[in-house]
């Protein structure tokens, strides 16, 4: 006998991305208390849940805010990304890129170099 256990149809049907990030209110209520109380990894996980299951970019990038400020390199990262890509404050952008970077995420460095040749090639300055 190779395997006695048979999984159910349910068991083995794909779920989307959308349904990994679901929370139940619960849980949304639990991160939210945790996140406010300081927990970046909370803040974290509430940002994904607002971009891809509620889909509410404002609850998203204040959730993606406060992981960043709370230390959460991969928040740090995204904030630097979803900042250069709206091309709306470079220097921040920038910014959290190497916070992002300093805290151990490899892939910053790239973020940052991009950001920082954008700045050149475009003549951007903080006044424009």
């Amino acid at each position: 006998m190779e395997n006695d256990v048979s999984a159910s149809a349910s068991s083995l049907s794909p779920i989307s991305g959308a349904q990994s990030y679901a929370l139940t209110d619960e849980q949304r209520l639990a991160l939210m208390a945790k996140a406010e109380a300081g927990n970046a990894d909370s803040a974290f996980r509430l940002s994904l849940y607002y971009t891809f299951t509620f889909s509410d970019p404002d609850q998203s990038m204040h959730w993606l805010s406060v992981a960043a400020k709370g230390g959460h390199s991969i928040a740090q990262h995204n904030l630097a990304y979803d900042l250069y890509m709206n091309g709306t404050d470079l220097a921040k952008a920038a910014y959290w890129a190497a916070e992002s970077q300093k805290n151990g995420n490899a892939e910053a460095g790239w973020l940052l170099s991009e950001i920082e040749t954008e700045k050149v090639v475009s003549g951007w300055s903080p006044l424009t």
